[in-house]
């Protein structure tokens, strides 16, 4: 019953909620530092091994999908 499914880091996967509340609240600063962190975790997590490939890939896309979301980012006030 356990152990199916992808593995998760709950570490990588807090940054990203977090990320996702700072675009949400147009706190770009916020989200922009917090995408950087992700990306040092995910290289890290990446010269390590501690992830498989295809979870790799998959945070890989979320980080872009999130600078590409900060590169279009417009203020609503």
């Amino acid at each position: 019953m356990f152990g199916f499914g992808k593995k998760r880091d709950r570490e990588l996967d807090e940054i990203i909620s977090q990320i996702k509340v700072d675009l949400s609240n147009n706190y770009k600063d916020n989200a922009v530092e917090n995408i950087r962190k992700l990306r040092q975790l995910l290289d890290l997590r990446s010269l390590d091994g501690a992830l498989r490939l295809d979870l790799m890939d998959e945070y890989r896309k979320t980080l872009e999908g999130f600078e590409e979301d900060v590169r279009n980012f417009k203020r609503t006030y």
